[in-house]
């Protein structure tokens, strides 16, 4: 037995392994990588959810009642409407608007905000809208709607913007 594992022995010589032309291609590799790598810019829309309230009965009446403001965007145009647990019916519809658009794919974004410095000025304290866009509507147009109800004019209209989906 020893005779092989001295023949063995002999066969397998030592073999130094050249790891230079492996390492001078991972120096050049890596930077080129990190050159060409793409890193992700996100931005984000400043948007809140709708909070269900437990019980309103034992509130107070108020004196300013607050209504929550609905933009349906459609293709043919701008809905508004409002909802109050302050306001009966008839007063709610009074705050109703259809306002179609005059003509090609514009919408009537100043008539809009006439609509809603209206709404803003009857009932003041009132803070918080939500944009309810068709699935057609452009992701460019639903910004621009959040951003007309915010401000205008240098005064908040509705700063508290919710973006929904169609229910029902």
């Amino acid at each position: 037995m020893s005779r092989l594992k001295r023949s063995r022995s002999k066969a397998e010589p030592d073999v130094d392994i050249d790891m230079v032309p492996v390492m001078n291609m991972f120096l050049v590799l890596i930077p080129f990588l990190l050159m060409s790598a793409s890193f992700l810019h996100l931005k984000a829309v400043n948007t809140s959810v709708p909070v269900r309230a437990e019980t309103l009965s034992e509130a107070p009446a108020e004196k300013d009642p607050k209504i929550t403001v609905i933009v349906r965007l459609q293709e043919t145009g701008i809905r508004v409407s409002a909802l109050s647990d302050a306001l009966d019916e008839a007063q709610l519809k009074l705050l109703a608007a259809t306002i179609g658009k005059d003509g090609g794919d514009v919408y009537p974004f100043e008539r809009m905000i006439v609509h809603l410095e209206e709404i803003k000025n009857r009932y003041p304290s009132s803070d918080t809208m939500i944009v309810i866009p068709e699935q057609s509507v452009l992701y460019e147009t639903i910004i621009e709607t959040m951003d007309a109800a915010r401000t205008s004019k240098n005064h908040p209209l509705f700063p508290n913007v919710v973006l929904s989906g169609q229910v029902g």
